[in-house]
């Protein structure tokens, strides 16, 4: 059975003044396996985010449902972990206690919390930080923290919205080889949306390109890639050809949109 199961999801966006509303979405239909790696890849504007909050139980659909283990979803859940491209962290915490916040948000015993969040703390390279505040870190180290506090409520679907897009290049690439080589070891299903062709191919299992608003899914890439991936196979015939086929797929609609 699909983890995910977005079956016909579209949005309409209400206009002021009795103008038409707004199509962002045509109705979409997209199955997730367990343990799947997804990019969401489109040019702006295209839906891809407003797809991925609806998923997340932040945007109401307009049209069709989603799915999570065959149950409907009607609105945010501890089964979904949702990471932004800002990092969302309390100021007033510690990164342990930020990482921490949905298990005591869930009643879990501080014990149990602390060792759950330090284990986090360490597989997101952030030990020894654990008592810093969110401001005394750089922003990697913030987005770490928050991709932590996401893993730690053991979500069954990881949701991110361009996350590393606010990131320099090299730390950004960083985090890609950090988040990709947990997901080897964790196995979580993941949805995730980026605008760069690159980070999608060597992200995921399967690319999903959308069109310009407004979004339809216009291709459904696998990655054939092996794994463990490292950074080096950016370089390799195989990643080059997909990027370039990518980057057509993407270029087209940009194109007709203008």
């Amino acid at each position: 059975m699909n983890k995910l199961s977005i079956e016909g999801v579209g949005k309409l966006f209400a206009a002021r003044g009795g103008a038409e509303p707004t199509r962002a979405l045509m109705p979409t239909t997209l199955d997730i396996a367990d343990k799947d790696f997804i990019t969401i890849l489109g040019p702006s504007g295209c839906g891809k985010s407003t797809l991925l909050r609806i998923v997340a139980g932040l945007e109401t659909a307009s049209e069709g449902r989603v799915l999570l283990d065959g149950r409907p979803v009607t609105g945010p859940g501890a089964d979904r972990g949702m990471v932004f491209q800002s990092y969302t962290l309390f100021p007033w915490l510690t990164i342990i206690e930020n990482i921490a916040f949905g298990l005591r948000e869930r009643g879990v015993a501080e014990a149990q919390r602390l060792d759950v969040a330090r284990r986090w703390a360490q597989q997101v390279g952030l030990k020894g930080f654990e008592n810093h505040y969110p401001k005394q870190l750089s922003g990697g180290m913030q987005q770490r923290t928050a991709i932590a506090r996401a893993l730690a409520n053991d979500p069954e679907i990881l949701l991110l919205d361009e996350p590393f897009g606010a990131l320099d290049n090299q730390t950004r690439a960083l985090m890609q080889e950090m988040l990709l080589g947990i997901w080897e070891r964790e196995a979580k299903t993941v949805m995730f949306v980026t605008h760069d062709v690159e980070e999608a191919i060597f992200m995921a299992s399967r690319v999903v390109v959308m069109s310009a608003r407004p979004g339809r899914i216009k291709a459904d890439i696998a990655v054939d890639l092996p794994h463990p991936r490292p950074y080096t196979i950016k370089t390799s015939a195989a990643f080059v050809a997909l990027k370039e086929r990518l980057v057509e797929e993407i270029r087209a609609e940009v194109m007709a949109s203008a």
